[in-house]
C-alpha cells in the first residue's frame, strides 16, 4: 500500500538534487517527513552541531502530491534513507556525445515516487524514472522507520540579525583558501568583518605550510538590513557555513542570520517560491566590553551621505565665491593650464575602509595645494609645475631675452605716415580748447626708450 505518492518535474528533480548534495555535507543520513500538505527532509550531524532542513511546498515544487496515510501514520509519515543512494539515484544523465540528437539524450523528463510501508508489506522507497529518449528505469531503496529530530530555535531570543545577498557571501568565500576550519563573524564600526582562521598545531619544520588567516571588510550599505551588537565575535565552522552559501547561490536567495550571543546557536535561512531552508550550527566566540553600541543599518533605511560625490563634469554647478569676500576679476588662463577641481573628500565609509588593514599604505600626509575657484576637473592643482608667465611683469625683468617680435608688420617701414597726418581724426571743440594741438615739432618728435652708451656695445653704429 503507497502512503505517499509525489511526482517530480524536469526542474524538481534538479533542485531536490541540489538540497540532498548540501545536506550531505551535514551528515550521511537524511530523514523524510511527509504530511497532507508539507515535505520536509532533515539532517543532524553526528557531533550535533549543525541542523538542516530543507521544506518543500506541496503545491508548488511538485507536479502531482498525494498523502494516503494508514492507521500508524495517520497525520504524518516519516523515516530515515541513505542519502548517497538517492543522490546517485536523481544524478545528471546527460551525455557527452554532442553528436547525439539532443532531444533523444538520457535527460530524466520526470520521476514518479511512491513509498509503501505496512502490516506484511516491504518498506520500500520506490522511485520510477521516464526519460526522455523513452526509457524508464525502477529504483527500489530500503528505508528505517525512525522519528526525526528536530532543533528550536526561538527568534525572540536573537535580537542580532542580518541579511545580505547570496551572490555577496559565495564572492567572500572565494577568497579563503583551503585548509581552514573557524570563520569570525564580528562588527566593527561600519564594517563587518569576516576571518577565516585555523587552531591546528603544526610542527616547527611545517610553519610555513600553516594555513593563511584571511579577513575581509564588508560595509554595512552591503546589507539589506543589518542590527548587530558592536564588537561581537561569532564563530563557527567554515565546512558549515560554505555547504550553506553554495546551495543558497543556486537558489538565488538571500541569506539572513540571527544569533544572541556566543555559545549559542546561530540561524542561517532562505526562502523561495517552493522552497525553504533553515540551518542551525553552534558557536563560540566573545563579546565586547560596549554591549550598548550597536551596528544598525542597511539600503532601505540608511541615511543619505551629505558628503560631497563625484559627479559628470557637465553636470556640476559653477563654484561661486563667497558673499562676504569680493570676487576679483579672474585673469585668463594661458592655453596651456589645465582646468582643475576641488579634490572630492573620501566619504567617511571608505575611510574607515582603508584603515582595516594589517598594512597601512598610505600616501605622503602633505596637504594638496588649494584648488581655485575656476577649478572643474578630478586632478588637484599643482602650481609647482606650471608653466613660467612671461607676461608677468616681475619674472619679465629676470627672463628677460631678446627676441623677434611677430606681432608688428614687417613692412611697417615703409608705410607711408603723411596718411596719419594729412587726415586726422576729429577733435572736439572743447576738448581742442583745453588741448591746443601740437606743432609740426612736437608732431614729429620721438622720445628715446633706450640711452646711446647701452647700445654702443652692440657694434650698431659705424666709429
Amino acid at each position: 500500500m503507497a502512503l505517499l505518492n509525489f511526482t517530480l518535474s524536469e526542474e524538481g528533480v534538479s533542485a531536490f538534487r541540489d538540497a540532498l548534495i548540501c545536506l550531505n555535507k551535514f551528515s550521511d543520513d537524511v530523514s523524510l517527513e511527509a504530511r497532507k500538505d508539507s515535505f520536509l527532509i532533515t539532517t543532524l550531524n553526528t557531533s550535533k552541531s549543525a541542523y538542516a532542513s530543507v521544506r518543500f511546498a506541496t503545491t508548488k515544487f511538485f507536479s502531482r502530491y498525494q498523502y494516503q496515510g494508514s492507521r500508524q501514520f495517520r497525520d504524518r509519515f516519516y523515516c530515515t534513507l541513505y542519502i548517497r543512494a538517492l543522490i546517485s539515484l536523481f544524478r545528471s544523465r546527460t551525455a557527452p556525445d554532442s553528436q547525439r540528437d539532443a532531444e533523444k539524450q538520457t535527460l530524466i523528463d520526470r520521476c514518479d515516487v511512491a513509498i509503501e510501508d505496512g502490516e506484511g508489506v516491504q518498506s520500500r522507497f520506490i522511485a520510477r524514472l521516464i526519460f526522455r529518449n523513452g526509457l524508464t528505469s525502477t529504483h527500489r531503496l530500503p528505508f528505517e522507520v525512525s522519528v526525526p529530530v528536530h532543533a528550536k530555535f526561538n527568534k525572540q531570543d536573537a535580537p542580532h540579525h542580518w541579511t545580505i545577498s547570496s551572490r555577496t557571501l559565495r564572492q567572500l568565500m572565494d577568497h579563503f583558501g583551503p585548509g581552514i576550519e573557524f570563520l569570525d563573524i564580528n562588527t566593527d564600526g561600519d564594517h563587518v568583518n569576516f576571518t577565516c582562521f585555523s587552531e591546528k598545531t603544526v610542527s616547527e619544520d611545517a610553519v610555513l605550510k600553516k594555513p593563511l588567516q584571511t579577513s575581509i571588510a564588508v560595509e554595512a550599505d552591503e546589507f539589506d538590513e543589518i542590527d548587530v551588537e558592536d564588537k561581537l565575535h561569532i564563530v563557527i565552522s567554515v565546512k558549515d557555513f560554505r555547504a550553506i552559501i553554495q546551495h543558497a547561490g543556486i537558489t538565488g536567495n538571500d541569506v539572513s542570520a540571527r544569533y544572541s550571543i556566543p555559545t549559542q546557536p546561530i540561524q542561517l535561512s532562505y526562502t523561495g517560491d517552493a522552497m525553504s531552508c533553515e540551518f542551525l550550527v553552534m558557536t563560540v566566540g566573545e563579546r565586547g566590553t560596549n554591549t550598548g553600541q550597536r551596528t544598525k543599518k542597511g539600503r532601505k533605511n540608511a541615511t543619505q551621505n551629505t558628503g560631497p560625490r563625484l559627479e559628470a563634469t557637465s553636470r556640476r554647478p559653477s563654484m561661486a565665491p563667497p558673499e562676504s569676500q569680493p570676487a576679483p576679476a579672474p585673469a585668463p588662463p594661458p592655453p596651456s593650464l589645465p582646468q582643475h577641481n576641488p579634490t572630492p573628500q573620501m566619504s567617511a565609509a571608505r575611510a574607515s575602509a582603508s584603515r582595516v588593514g594589517v598594512f597601512d599604505l598610505r600616501p605622503s600626509q602633505r596637504p594638496a595645494p588649494p584648488a581655485t575657484n575656476r577649478s572643474e576637473s578630478l586632478f588637484v592643482e599643482d602650481e609647482g609645475w606650471e608653466p613660467i608667465n612671461y607676461e608677468d611683469e616681475e619674472l619679465a625683468e629676470d627672463n628677460a631675452k631678446l627676441g623677434w617680435d611677430h606681432s608688428i608688420d614687417p613692412n611697417a617701414s615703409d608705410m607711408d605716415t603723411s596718411r596719419f597726418l594729412e587726415n586726422p581724426a576729429p577733435v572736439e571743440p572743447q576738448a581742442e580748447a583745453l588741448h591746443p594741438p601740437p606743432t609740426d615739432a612736437e608732431s614729429t618728435y620721438i622720445e628715446p626708450t633706450q640711452k646711446l652708451t647701452e647700445v654702443e656695445s652692440l657694434a650698431l653704429f659705424p666709429d
